[in-house]
């Protein structure tokens, strides 16, 4: 099973420094969390990578599209050297939603699509189309959902199978990206899309060569992002609006 990471400390205790990379696990339209965090990070000169499903259940979709789409163009604006966002299987939904058929649009409302903010939601669909489906940084990859375990992801994005890798679960979770079959110059994988429930719920946790940060931010109310440079834990909390880190 998956190993805890250990529990957060309070974030003034590790500070951030320029060029450090920093990972946001899923957003989920949580306007007031991606806020939190931005105010956080502001003036840091960090880069910082969103991993995907930054819209849907959340309700402030159109909120957190705009914030992304101006900070996509214009980084500097909150003081940050670098802003990136990967695609989630929501944004996929999403993009599908609009250019597809009913059946798809069926699907993308039942997985939370905001059918109050859809107007707006589609001023944003030229860039949302064009979210890379992974990145890698030094050692370390970043992705939404995870890979086939020994299979170079690149290989599945060039066979059109990109919703492989943004709703991969099991055998990712369990047996992790195993890089030293395709790649052994990575060393870990950051990833979303499988929050913790009961036990854990609202934690990062590890698989092997990996780290999950998505924390659940819709129900649980907590936003986990994480420093790859520092290896260090940040958590944002809307019941009390504070932040700790690890």
């Amino acid at each position: 099973m998956k190993d805890l990471v250990t529990s957060p400390r309070l974030p003034d205790s590790v500070a951030i420094s320029p060029g450090d990379v920093i990972a946001v696990g899923d957003i989920h339209a949580r306007y007031d969390l991606l806020e939190m965090f931005l105010e956080y990070v502001q003036g840091s000169q960090a880069c910082v990578i969103l991993l995907g499903d930054i819209i849907d259940r959340g309700g402030d979709d159109a909120r957190v599209l705009n914030v992304v789409s101006s900070l996509l163009r214009e980084p500097e604006i909150v003081g940050l050297s670098n802003f990136f966002c990967l695609m989630g299987n929501h944004e996929a939904m999403f993009v599908d939603a609009v250019t597809g058929s009913g059946d798809q649009w069926g699907m993308w409302m039942h997985n939370g699509g905001n059918f109050e903010q859809y107007a707006e939601m589609q001023e944003h669909l030229d860039w949302l189309s064009e979210l890379p489906v992974y990145m890698t940084v030094g050692d370390t990859m970043f992705i939404h959902g995870g890979g086939v375990p020994g299979r170079d992801p690149f290989d599945l994005v060039d066979k059109g199978k990109v919703d492989t890798l943004l709703w991969m679960r099991e055998p990712f979770l369990s047996r992790g990206p195993e890089f030293e079959k395709w790649n052994p110059e990575l060393k870990q994988i950051v990833f979303g899309h499988t929050p913790q429930v009961d036990e854990g719920e609202g934690q990062p946790y590890t698989i092997p060569n990996g780290i999950c940060i998505d924390s659940g931010a819709y129900f649980t109310g907590t936003l986990t992002a994480y420093n790859v440079t520092q290896e260090t834990f940040y958590q944002f909390t809307a019941k009390d609006e504070e932040t700790t880190s690890d």
